[in-house]
């Protein structure tokens, strides 16, 4: 599909959208599956100014909180890729799974992303609450290690404030 689209063979926006929330949601690791500048350029064409999608449908970054508080786990030098969840819970859960698996140390990261920035929502799925952010758009200084001593005590908000919310 991301061949389609930067060939011009695939144009249709609307498709587009179906297929990048396809090929994101199914692809373990879609850093893997295609460069960054490929998952941009295939967003840029499946996106109209002042919107993201939700799911594979256009919704206005107004309806988004000014800011998102998203968290990334990363080895060292991948902590800038597209992948954010809002979720403390998940992002620890791939800090320790990919962690063990590959046998490389993870970091959890966390950005406040201003809404313009999110290109995409992908929740249905996988239940990640995953948000594909444009982080070439950040400066320096916006992106803070969460060390491991505040994992647990992050965590415990997390899973306290969802016991209050049901």
């Amino acid at each position: 599909m991301l061949t389609a689209i930067a060939m011009g063979a695939m144009t249709d926006p609307q498709e587009i959208r179906i297929g990048l929330e396809d090929a994101w949601t199914t692809a373990e690791w879609p850093g893997r599956a295609a460069d960054y500048d490929v998952w941009l350029m295939a967003f840029d064409v499946a996106l109209v100014e002042g919107h993201y999608l939700h799911e594979h449908e256009l919704r206005e970054h107004s309806a988004l909180p000014e800011t998102l508080r998203v968290y990334r786990a990363a080895t060292e030098g991948h902590e800038l890729g597209l992948s954010w969840t809002t979720s403390f819970e998940r992002a620890h859960w791939f800090a320790t799974r990919i962690g063990a698996i590959g046998g490389r140390p993870h970091r959890i990261m966390e950005l406040d992303a201003p809404r313009e920035w999110v290109l995409a929502h992908f929740n249905d799925g996988r239940g990640e609450s995953e948000y594909v952010v444009d982080t070439t758009r950040m400066s320096e200084g916006g992106l803070r290690e969460v060390i491991p001593e505040e994992w647990e005590y992050l965590l415990a908000q997390e899973q306290g404030g969802a016991a209050r919310d049901t």
